[in-house]
């Protein structure tokens, strides 16, 4: 074939691909319910989607797995004489680079100074407060809590993993590895409440265990145990506790309780029979290697969760609730919560949901963010002397054609979650924006390595010790502030 042929058989073919690009419907003609035929419009041939460049973001907030290590760090100026302390102030934290600093509302940049404050004097109060760390899938496996609890606890002072409901949803090694016997019954407010429970008593982790089922009527007396264990993979940190405090209510008989550490028995104890929240605090003199909890009894208690703790220092406590919007908590006995937060002496309140909101309708966007303030609202109420932080979504990509594209109302819902965060008087923290903005998941997806799932959503381990530096470095930035503003730096 002569070349001229060649040339003229290519540029039909142009012809005919632009001729085509023209006429096709721009959202494809739908073959099936479950299929569409798509074809590049002129626009997207000249103005092709681009993965947003990260690099700027990562250059300064790499995480080196090999190089994190637990260490306390010098936070406050002092000097001692003869054993006395004589000089105390705290100093600035030193902190590289801030992306993304949180977001106040208008006229109200100093609604965190009550934390700020406790923190600042941790070192004389001699405090243990707690910090809750809500989210949906985002945060399982303790994924972002586990970084920002390390940082914490390094710069503030305190060890141990916090709250731990025990028996878990999903099999999850971390931050404690859990077993336990099978005689154990979960339930949980979300997603669905058993039919069976006529309360609302379900604790600050959205479940409580027994392990006697709520249907069994009999007096035949019943054994069980649950075994906690250092986990391998968590930071040293968490390794480490002194205390361990047990959160439970509304066993009609008393019930005796064992403590192990290996075959090693610690202490034998009595839960009295009770109708309302009771905490029972164990202390040890070193942490145990692996520590076993033995039941015996008519009755079980409602069982709300078990906390890893120091004597001092600062607790993030990871509370993960799969597929939720942050929507459920008035579904819960609001009064059982309060004491709990007051018993835990909860600071800070982390709400990070709204990538299961995202849908396809504004109207069911906005309804989520009115539900949402709601929430905030409930919160306020029963801890009062906890600020609350809303951490917006991730960026969230959907194939189009040959590119993945932010979810088309993804930037409404934040804007939404905002507002409504600002309204309640709540600081937010914009998680889409610090790691890029729009078409930025593609390239943590395809980052080497990952720093995102396959899944467009999710970010892998690496990605989400990432998320959570540059969180921790904006949390500091306004303790830096705050510090200024009182005059306790130069």
């Amino acid at each position: 074939m002569k070349p001229k042929n060649i040339l003229f058989i290519l540029l039909s073919v142009l012809l005919g691909l632009g001729i085509l690009m023209l006429i096709f419907p721009k959202d494809g003609i739908k073959i099936s319910e479950n299929f569409t035929l798509q074809f590049m419009t002129w626009d997207e041939f000249l103005k092709p989607v681009k993965n947003k460049d990260i690099t700027d973001i990562l250059s300064g907030n790499t995480i080196d797995e090999d190089t994190v290590k637990f260490v306390e760090v010098d936070l406050y100026d002092s000097m001692y004489i003869d054993s006395v302390l004589v000089l105390y102030k705290p100093v600035l934290i030193s902190v590289d680079s801030t992306l993304q600093r949180i977001e106040f509302p208008k006229n109200a940049d100093t609604i965190l100074d009550p934390l700020f404050k406790t923190l600042s004097s941790l070192q004389t109060s001699g405090e243990l407060i707690h910090i809750l760390h809500y989210g949906d899938s985002q945060i399982e496996v303790d994924r972002m809590t586990d970084y920002f609890r390390m940082k914490l606890q390094a710069t503030f002072g305190g060890y141990g993993a916090g709250f731990h409901s025990g028996l878990q949803t999903y099999d999850f090694a971390l931050p404690i590895v859990v077993s336990y016997s099978d005689n154990w019954f979960k339930y949980t407010v979300f997603p669905h409440k058993d039919s069976l429970i006529t309360h609302r008593r379900f604790g600050i982790s959205t479940s409580y265990s027994t392990f006697k089922s709520i249907i069994d009527s009999t007096e035949e007396e019943i054994n069980a145990w649950i075994k906690f264990d250092k986990s391998p993979s968590a930071y040293s940190n968490v390794k480490k506790y002194n205390q361990v405090k047990l959160f439970y209510g509304q066993n009609s008989t008393n019930v005796a309780v064992k403590l192990y550490d290996g075959e090693n028995l610690l202490f034998s104890d009595i839960l009295p029979a009770n109708e309302s929240l009771q905490i029972k605090t164990w202390q040890f003199e070193s942490t145990p290697s692996s520590l076993k909890i033995e039941y015996t009894g008519t009755s079980s208690p409602e069982i709300y969760g078990y906390s890893f703790e120091s004597y001092t220092g600062v607790m993030v406590d990871n509370i993960s609730v799969r597929g939720s919007g942050g929507t459920f908590f008035g579904s819960m006995d609001l009064s059982l919560m309060g004491q709990m937060f007051a018993a835990m002496n909860v600071r800070l309140i982390l709400l990070q949901f709204g990538g299961n909101a995202i849908g396809r309708d504004s109207s069911n966007i906005v309804k989520y963010a009115g539900y949402l303030g709601s929430q905030m609202k409930y919160l306020k109420n029963i801890a009062p002397n906890a600020q609350i932080i809303v951490i917006g979504p991730a960026d969230m990509s959907e194939k189009m054609k040959n590119s993945y594209v932010t979810r088309e109302l993804l930037p409404f819902l934040i804007d939404e979650m905002k507002k409504v965060t600002f309204e309640n008087n709540c600081a937010f923290w914009n998680m889409y924006e610090a790691m890029g903005g729009q078409n930025s998941m593609p390239s943590w997806v395809f980052h080497d390595p990952p720093l995102a799932e396959k899944d467009f959503i999710h970010f892998t381990p690496q990605g989400a010790k990432i998320v959570a530096q540059m969180f921790y470095k904006a949390l500091i930035v306004e303790y830096n502030e705050y510090l200024k503003q009182q005059s306790l730096v130069q």
